[in-house]
């Protein structure tokens, strides 16, 4: 049987000191980690390869190549010897200064072993086909052996006894015949282009040829002459089984070498006796050193599969049928188990003369194929809960599938390119094939939402995807699509609402303006005429009323400014901020001086925006900063970092903070967390800052205590080249 690799893994210091141990290198080595952490990894090698530098010179190719594999005897803890498969790789970290090795050792005894024995055995083979053709050089020189002679047109001349024998003809029904004339052979036989071969170059021939007629692999020599062929052949058909034997246990354990991890196992069909390797000991955790027999061997694994196992081991006996088959089994602490079970017989005359196989434990692969379904039971109740579907194009065949069917969605089968495009928006079939080609091209993802007309219904999809490589180097695109009518039915009504909204409140800010100039206007007349008439009473309400008016008016254009950050605001361009903060410090350079205020920036990007709205974002937070800092001067910070496709950009001070409970608020429109007589100000700033930052499709948030300052972040789109 073939030797099964069993694995250490553990790590070396650059200087070769080993480092970690695992249970696989205890099992192997025979040392305990407490044993041999910290001793050098010559420890294993025998003392010829010490001699011979082997050690240090596969830890220098190791450093340098990266990697290296080797094989030969190494050297136990109690002194014995395996055969090992030692394969060292170099560990260097980003700077690539070399940390250390990693070195994973294959018990590969068994093997090897199993591989002297075949190389003695095709050494045996080797020996009696030398045997073989020497017993034949003697029979060429005995002429009363296989033989016969053809003349000039191949006819019968002469046939000895062994000649006859094998061709099952009397020589003197073949003498003056043709071989096809007498014999069950076509004249289309090959073996006739080589006697012509031989005659056409008047020199010898030799090969090898299974005869049908016969029913024999035979050796022929044929001698040609210029007036005939003399043909010698003889019967090597035990040769060539023995031969045969010899490759289907090469091709055995060429098979059971590109499985790794597995036991082998071996049934004779008279007995029942059961042969396991020692590795399918360690798989089924059986600690009997003896093999067991069939009726015994089947009971290790899982009640519920020992009939299956039976079933195919009795069929592959009784009629020489190959098997592969899945079976649990239970270890001694409890644990269920997966195996895969190889059977191939071994048939010779029709009867099957060994039944031999591996098993290997696919417990992770089977769990990986739960966790799998489970992923796909949730994925498909996922997507029936959103009326989605996932789609598939084969590119370069133009076939496509969908789960769980197209017909969900689009209401007819699409099962090509030009069946989806027939059932797209004539409007929008442009910007779909220009957005297939383009992420076919970049290999970048693609995002759409179009219309299609779903049996006279115009509907909306949303069907992001994307291209990949499958291993075959075919191109598919996949994605998921579904149905987001309902949702652009909500956005244009969301628009149209919003349309209104602003007219509205642009309409109506315009129109209160005239009335409110009256009223001041009117309130000043009275104070001037009739000032010195009012008592003290009277002068505070018209004052009080002054003041009112101011404010509405100062609400009023505040709402108009609100109002306008979507209609008015200017298209996205690059746009420096560096360059936009030291307007915005030119502008408060006044308040700056007044407040001592200390304003440190580091450098800024450039981003996609409105240059106009951008600076307003950035006033009306420094000016906060300033505002709300204390009694101490204000100490201020504007910095910004990189995340993704956005920039983050912050502005810090030292100032009285924010409540926890009061941070939701604060975006509000004329929401304010202080008086007029505490702070000036119509809790406008904050609301126009968060407007202005989502139409620039960004978020902005505030961290803040009481008393320890506050910190607004908001991002921002980052340019192509920032």
């Amino acid at each position: 049987m073939r030797a099964v690799k069993d694995y250490a893994i553990f790590m070396l210091d650059p200087d070769g000191s080993v480092a970690s141990w695992n249970q696989g290198a205890k099992r192997i080595k025979g040392y305990s980690e407490d044993e041999i952490v910290g001793e050098h990894f010559s420890t294993f090698y025998t003392e010829d390869d010490i001699e011979n530098d082997v050690p240090e010179t596969n830890l220098e190719t190791a450093a340098e190549e990266g990697r290296i594999e080797d094989e030969g005897w190494r050297i136990k803890k109690d002194g014995s010897r395996f055969w090992a498969n030692v394969v060292i790789t170099a560990i260097r970290d980003a700077d690539g200064t070399l940390q250390g090795f990693t070195k994973v050792t294959r018990d590969m005894t068994e093997r090897r072993e199993y591989e002297q024995q075949l190389e003695e055995q095709a050494e045996r083979l080797e020996r009696q086909r030398d045997e073989l053709e020497q017993e034949l050089d003697d029979i060429f020189e005995r002429i009363d052996d296989a033989f016969y002679a053809l003349d000039d047109e191949f006819r019968y001349e002469y046939v000895n006894e062994h000649a006859e024998e094998h061709l099952g003809e009397q020589a003197g029904n073949l003498i003056g015949q043709k071989p096809w004339e007498v014999l069950d052979v076509d004249e289309s036989d090959p073996i006739f282009e080589r006697f012509e071969e031989a005659f056409a170059t008047q020199g010898p021939i030799r090969f090898e040829r299974y005869s049908e007629p016969l029913g024999m692999w035979a050796m022929v020599r044929i001698y040609p002459s210029e007036s005939g062929l003399s043909v010698y052949f003889e019967d090597i058909t035990q040769r060539k089984e023995r031969e045969r034997e010899l490759e289907r246990v090469y091709d055995l354990l060429e098979r059971a070498e590109r499985i790794a991890g597995i036991g082998g196992w071996e049934i004779d069909p008279d007995t029942r006796d059961v042969f396991w390797t020692d590795h399918l000991f360690d798989i089924l955790e059986v600690t009997s050193d003896e093999e067991p027999p069939l009726t015994e061997a089947l009971d290790v694994y899982h009640d519920e599969d020992q009939p299956i196992v039976e079933r195919a081991v009795e069929a592959a006996l009784r009629s020489g049928e190959s098997f592969d088959i899945e079976s649990r089994f239970q270890t001694t602490s409890g644990e269920v188990r997966w195996l895969r079970i190889i059977g191939e017989p071994d048939i010779e005359d029709g009867e099957v003369v060994s039944l031999r196989g591996a098993v290997q434990d696919i417990t992770e692969q089977k769990e990986r194929e739960e966790e799998l379904q489970r992923v796909r039971n949730r994925m498909e109740f996922a997507l029936n809960a959103t009326d989605a579907i996932v789609w598939d194009w084969n590119v370069d065949e133009d076939q496509t599938s969908f789960y769980p069917s197209a017909e969900s969605l689009y209401g007819t089968a699409v099962e090509n390119w030009d069946d989806f495009i027939e059932i797209v928006h004539p409007d929008d079939r442009e910007q779909v094939e220009e957005g297939i080609k383009e992420s076919l091209e970049t290999d970048e993802p693609k995002s759409d939402e179009i219309r299609i007309d779903r049996n006279g219904e115009k509907r909306w999809i949303e069907a992001p995807g994307r291209p990949i490589q499958d291993e075959d180097g075919s191109t598919r695109m996949v994605g998921v699509a579904r149905d987001i009518t309902e949702r652009k039915t909500f956005e244009r009504k969301l628009q149209e609402s919003n349309e209104r909204l602003e007219q509205f409140a642009y309409a109506a800010s315009h129109d209160l303006q005239e009335p409110l100039r009256m009223v001041s206007s009117y309130l000043q007349l009275l104070e001037d005429r009739y000032g010195d008439e009012l008592d003290d009473d009277g002068r505070e309400f018209i004052e009080f009323a002054v003041d009112g008016a101011d404010r509405m008016r100062e609400m009023i254009d505040a709402l108009l400014e609100y109002s306008r950050v979507e209609t008015e605001g200017d298209p996205f361009e690059p746009v420096i901020l560096d360059t936009v903060l030291e307007e915005v410090l030119a502008d408060l350079q006044l308040q700056i001086e007044e407040s001592d205020a200390e304003i440190t920036t580091e450098e800024l990007p450039t981003v996609e925006g409105d240059d106009s709205q951008l600076r307003q974002v950035f006033q009306n937070l420094l000016k906060n900063a300033i505002e709300y800092s204390g009694d101490a001067p204000p100490r201020i910070h504007v910095s910004a970092e990189r995340s993704g496709e956005k920039w983050i950009v912050s502005v810090s001070d030292e100032g009285i903070g924010i409540d926890p409970d009061d941070q939701d608020r604060i975006f509000e429109i004329f929401q304010s967390l202080h008086t007029r007589d505490e702070h000036a100000g119509m809790g406008i700033g904050l609301a126009l800052c968060k407007r202005i930052v989502e139409r620039h499709d960004g978020d902005i948030w505030v961290d803040s205590e009481p008393d320890a300052g506050t910190t607004f972040w908001f991002s921002l789109p980052a340019t192509d080249n920032t």
